[in-house]
């Protein structure tokens, strides 16, 4: 969840400390931001193995193109925004040797995502997850980054490389279509519940 990392400015100073050698301040940053970037990278690519290798790829390469990289206005958005992009690239690679079908990343929710707290609810759980993945995948996608990982939608926007009333139009979207597909299920339910936390 969110209290993983810090929030992006107080991660300036860590890069600027980076910039100038301190191996410390990336272990800093590397802690606060693996978690999240991993989730990204394993809902992504559905993979916990490729998932791993892809976030620790892209924390090497920025560690040795850190004097190319330069100032970072907002060092977590930048982290994202380099994972998607090698994410994608993976998956490129993936769809070539034909091992996935073309298309863009499809982020999938399951049962086990959705905390309720009561196990005989376990078949809600089940259908909540489902409402979730029948929403279209660049939906998902701001679903996820928004309310799983709590990203302000001017980072999303960033990240998907979308303008910023794009990301706004979408998240409307995937909440007009759940509100009607979870019928007397109110949406501040979804919210409370399944948005709570991931893995």
């Amino acid at each position: 969840m969110p209290d993983t990392y810090d929030q992006a400015g107080d991660l300036t100073g860590y890069w600027t400390a980076v910039r100038a050698g301190d191996s410390r301040a990336y272990a800093h940053i590397h802690s606060q931001l693996h978690p999240v970037l991993y989730r990204y990278a394993f809902a992504m690519l559905g993979d916990d193995a490729l998932a791993e290798d892809v976030v620790q790829e892209l924390f090497v390469r920025i560690w040795f193109k850190k004097d190319t990289i330069g100032e970072l206005r907002n060092v977590r958005a930048f982290f994202f925004t380099s994972l998607r992009r090698s994410a994608l690239n993976q998956l490129r690679g993936l769809r070539s040797l034909q091992i996935l079908t073309p298309g863009e990343p499809d982020i999938e929710f399951s049962p086990e995502d959705i905390l309720i707290g009561e196990e005989e609810q376990s078949a809600l759980r089940v259908r909540m997850s489902q409402y979730l993945n029948q929403l279209p995948k660049r939906q998902k996608e701001v679903i996820f980054l928004r309310f799983y990982e709590e990203l302000p939608y001017s980072e999303v926007a960033v990240i998907m490389k979308v303008n910023y009333q794009s990301v706004i139009n979408l998240a409307h979207k995937a909440i007009t279509q759940l509100r009607a597909m979870m019928g007397k299920t109110p949406l501040w339910w979804l919210f409370l519940y399944v948005f709570q936390y991931f893995f």
